[in-house]
């Protein structure tokens, strides 16, 4: 019973917390420690960030099948048998620059490898003449633009990705 006067009690009470301001002043939030937390160091001079470190595609611990249906999401099937070149993709995306315009040049290179590996699918298991040929055409043009991508990065010394 007391299980659920306590859910119902965050229940009600959710609602109200989510419609308090947030402190406008920032000297309000000096008592958080934020100093384990990357760019949340609110006495540390603004400075960009390093590149993140790309993550090799594991999220150890996590048991993706208790996720709610994540875990047949994550998994290729016949009618989709894009989904873990899309997981792939949108993990790899995660990658940040030192600004802006690195972060986005970074992103949209995987954001385009993610389409090259999808189209590649599609041109190898699509049963439509005419996907399969869109899917080859989007190839060519993707790869077109993770070169240009790539030399803005040189031509900006920036490390390759």
């Amino acid at each position: 019973m007391h299980k659920y006067l306590t859910l119902a009690a965050v229940l009600i009470a959710a609602p109200l917390s989510a419609q308090t301001t947030p402190p406008t002043d920032p000297g309000a939030m000096s008592g958080m420690k934020h100093d384990g937390m990357a760019g949340m160091n609110h006495d540390a001079p603004n400075k960009p960030a390093a590149p993140m470190p790309m993550m090799d595609g594991k999220m150890e611990g996590m048991d993706h099948a208790k996720m709610g249906g994540m875990g047949e999401m994550m998994k290729n099937t016949p009618a989709n048998p894009y989904a873990e070149a899309g997981m792939a993709m949108h993990h790899k995306m995660m990658v940040v620059g030192a600004d802006a315009s690195e972060t986005w040049a970074r992103q949209m290179i995987e954001h385009h490898r993610g389409g090259i590996a999808m189209s590649k699918i599609a041109v190898a298991e699509a049963k439509d003449k005419e996907v399969r040929r869109i899917a080859q055409k989007q190839i060519a043009m993707q790869e077109k633009d993770v070169a240009s991508l790539l030399s803005w990065l040189q031509r900006h010394g920036k490390a390759a990705q």
